[in-house]
């Protein structure tokens, strides 16, 4: 990685490349040991970035980070580190930037086929979304991650590179996990990122949560067949033999749709749950709890 990070914010816009000159950039230089550097997206507000941690840096004892920008250099207090994907949550204090946040995109997860810019200092390429995949080669990941193609892996898409839709929403994060396929790399999506930081902002942690269905894992649609006692799902209202259209605002078509949408709730949130319960369509409010040590996490 180098401080090329720093430059302003590209986005590629109908064949052309363009910069947002009048708006302040959305990414910063985060500095690890051994010189390790890897770019910090500024989320929410302008104190909070999200980044990836490169894989040879260890995590064990990481508190802290030094970040950059062209003219400042100040220490930030890592507030949330997932050690399975590297990604982690930085506070800033006062004096980086000015910096913008970027938008999270609210959207249907990106699937096969649809289009995502994937942007450094440098320039930006197109990468296209290949698929969506919850394990490689044995591996088994604790949410699912986007499998890209990009045009030039080794030029733009290094670990915490961000990708953006065409509305310069934050689509997803380029992580450490890699295929062997050349052309290919991984990224967390938006919704794993929304995440962490909503769930940081209700509770200052985040942790998988829990709501206390139990489904068919027979069926092709997502059907529940028990719901536990004192649940958020039976507070909830939900029902045995209740088919989930929706949840969250996304469309539910498989169980695992479901699972990941269900990953992706922020605990405390109330959320909204399309339900299909005999031939009558109903509308309920789910708001998740954090998994308890005896608890499923879904």
């Amino acid at each position: 990685m180098k401080s090329a990070f720093l430059s302003c914010f590209w986005l590629l816009h109908l064949g052309t490349l363009q910069i947002a000159a009048a708006e302040p950039p959305a990414t910063v230089s985060v500095r690890w040991a051994e010189g390790l550097e890897s770019p910090g997206v500024c989320v929410d507000r302008s104190s909070w970035f999200v980044s990836v941690v490169p894989k040879s840096v260890p995590l064990e004892g990481l508190t802290s980070a030094s970040m950059h920008d062209a003219d400042t250099s100040v220490q930030g207090k890592i507030l949330h580190l997932d050690p399975a994907e590297r990604l982690c949550l930085i506070e800033v204090p006062p004096g980086l930037g000015p910096v913008r946040p970027v938008s999270l995109s609210n959207g249907a997860p990106p699937k096969a086929g649809e289009q995502a810019r994937c942007v450094s200092g440098r320039s930006a390429c197109l990468s296209t979304v290949a698929g969506k995949d919850w394990a490689y080669r044995g591996v088994t990941f604790p949410y699912p991650l986007l499998r890209l193609r990009v045009a030039e892996s080794s030029t733009h898409c290094e670990a915490g590179n961000v990708l953006v839709n065409d509305s310069g929403e934050l689509l997803a994060i380029v992580t450490c996990q890699e295929t062997e396929t050349p052309g290919e790399v991984y990224a967390i999506p938006a919704a794993r990122v929304r995440k962490v930081v909503e769930d940081i902002k209700r509770h200052r942690q985040s942790r998988p949560v829990w709501v206390g269905l139990i489904f068919h894992n027979e069926s092709s649609s997502p059907e529940v067949l028990e719901v536990k006692s004192a649940s958020p799902a039976a507070e909830a209202g939900l029902e045995r033999g209740d088919v989930i259209t929706a949840m969250d605002g996304t469309e539910i078509e498989s169980l695992g749709d479901l699972v990941e949408s269900i990953h992706h709730l922020t605990a405390g949130e109330p959320s909204k749950v399309r339900i299909l319960r005999g031939l009558e369509e109903k509308e309920v409010e789910l708001t998740p709890r954090f998994a308890g040590s005896a608890q499923p996490s879904r």
